[in-house]
């Protein structure tokens, strides 16, 4: 027996998720052709036979198919409307050039309005396509992201420490407890006492500056300046 594997990258980009455009929900043409998939689709499959969970799962893909059939061909029809127009506006300015005329100079002005019109519509729906992507993305972790929070926490990451007894603690737990958590126990109490001290504002900021400064330059040498992520 032999098995064989191919480990080749694949070449190109990957294909593109698909998306709702929301120009398609503010289209009545498109919505009334919805109506009518959906009425057809329930006349088919609504039977005592059928689940409602299994009605609404297949209904969900129905309407996606018919979305995309929609959008693929607005789109085709967009790109021969462009095309034509184009084309006219070609023959157009070569006539204006054998032979200038002002009504045929309007017909150019009033051609290029229609595809800077459609260009631009275009514009908008990628632009709004990236703010979308952007807002999903936003606060989210995807695989990219993971691959370099990996990364890094893997090159800042405490495997072992060592105390002033020469005792080596492997364990996260143990190391945040033998050296961060302890003192902050510490500092938490000082505080409760500063707070039970009857002085002044600037009298209470003196006495900070006596007892923090030693304490936290102590220990903070002490210690390593990377924190295991889990710490936090």
């Amino acid at each position: 027996m032999k098995l064989e594997i191919n480990h080749r990258k694949k070449s190109g980009k990957p294909p593109k998720a698909w998306r709702l455009k929301n120009t398609l929900l503010t289209n009545e043409w498109v919505n009334q052709a919805i109506r009518e998939e959906i009425k057809k689709y329930m006349e088919t499959n609504e039977n005592e036979n059928t689940t409602i969970q299994t009605l609404w799962d297949a209904a969900k893909a129905v309407l996606r198919g018919k979305y995309i059939a929609i959008q693929a061909y607005l789109k085709k029809q967009e790109k021969s409307q462009i095309q034509n127009l184009t084309a006219h506006l070609k023959e157009i300015e070569a006539e204006q050039q054998r032979q200038p005329k002002p009504s045929r100079r309007r017909e150019i002005i009033k051609i290029r309005a229609e595809i800077n019109n459609i260009e631009s519509k275009k514009t908008v729906e990628q632009i709004n396509e990236t703010k979308s992507w952007f807002f999903e993305k936003i606060n989210k972790i995807d695989k990219p992201l993971a691959r370099l929070l990996k990364t890094k926490r893997e090159m800042t990451q405490i495997d072992k420490i060592m105390n002033e007894n020469g005792f080596i603690a492997t364990n996260p737990s143990e190391i945040q407890a033998e050296n961060y958590r302890k003192f902050m126990k510490e500092l938490e109490e000082d505080i409760k006492k500063w707070k039970n001290i009857p002085c002044s504002w600037i009298e209470r900021i003196n006495i900070v500056k006596m007892l923090i400064p030693p304490k936290a330059i102590s220990t903070f040498n002490a210690i390593p300046i990377k924190i295991a992520p889990a710490f936090f």
